[in-house]
């Protein structure tokens, strides 16, 4: 499924790293020393229940904690440069234009005061430069991109007037506006129903081929990582608990904790009524 492979050197490398937050009850690794790697073109699927990091996981690597988390040790490298020393005016130029993300609720991400044009219209001044009409004409051509119809027409609508699936289509339009090197998709649909949920899945998938893009899918669907990815990374409790080619862990996972997810998805040949397994491994 890997797109692209034109370098040796990975596009992302993710070394120890560890996120803790900061509580009144105590200190919580949320991100416990994990490790990985994505190739230029590669898709990487994050997968885990509820809690075991993943989200962290794509806010550390943006460096967009908020208090109490705070990266606390590892390393973070895109082509070679380390993120996590990084300053302040190349993180801005980094985020957006070389990786951008999709966040799980476009509700919360877009601002209600403003069009999504002019949201776009932002992004492409801010990592590209481009003012006025010809920023206009690229806002218009990325929501095109996206596939909503009348994007001339769309462009002066404001967030409340889209539906879900709509804004959630601005979001990744936003994010792709800069032809970004990696996309990082934290549960791109999990307020979306099942139809909408295949076609923004389906466009994510068909941008990151056409664009020749790394992808790091975020979600506890094991099904949408077997469809869309190369590689997965399994996570509980903050650590990595296994992490191979899709088809290796799909077909001979060797952590218990891997086998008790796969376990958990419903079969069509599954005897009726029978309980879903419950995931009881400790570390």
């Amino acid at each position: 499924m890997t797109t692209k492979s034109i370098s040796s050197a990975p596009l992302l490398e993710v070394r120890g790293l560890k996120t803790t937050f900061f509580t009144d009850d105590g200190l919580v690794d949320a991100v416990d020393g994990i490790e990985f790697k994505i190739m230029p073109g590669e898709s990487l699927g994050i997968v885990g229940e509820s809690g075991s990091g993943k989200s962290v996981t794509a806010l550390s690597i943006l460096r967009m904690l908020s208090k109490p988390g705070k990266i606390v040790d590892g390393s973070i490298k895109f082509r070679g440069e380390e993120i996590l020393t990084m300053r302040e005016n190349r993180l801005r130029e980094l985020r957006g234009n070389d990786i951008a993300m999709i966040f799980q609720e476009p509700m919360t991400s877009l601002d209600p005061l403003y069009s999504v044009g002019n949201q776009i219209r932002e992004a492409i001044h801010l990592h590209q430069g481009i003012r006025g009409t010809e920023a206009n004409r690229a806002a218009i051509q990325a929501l095109r991109d996206v596939g909503i119809e009348r994007p001339e027409e769309r462009i002066n609508a404001y967030p409340h007037q889209l539906s879900g699936g709509m804004r959630q289509r601005v979001m990744i339009a936003i994010a792709l506006s800069c032809r970004p090197e990696l996309l990082i998709a934290d549960e791109p649909t999990t307020a979306l129903d099942v139809t909408i949920q295949a076609k923004i899945l389906d466009l994510i998938d068909e941008l990151r081929t056409e664009r020749k893009m790394a992808l790091i899918l975020i979600t506890h669907n094991m099904g949408i990582v077997a469809e869309m990815c190369d590689t997965v990374a399994v996570m509980y409790r903050g650590k990595i608990v296994e992490h191979n080619s899709v088809s290796e862990v799909f077909d001979h996972p060797k952590h218990p904790y891997t086998r008790a997810l796969l376990a958990s998805i419903p079969r069509l040949d599954s005897v009726p009524k029978q309980p879903l397994p419950i995931v009881q491994w400790q570390p």
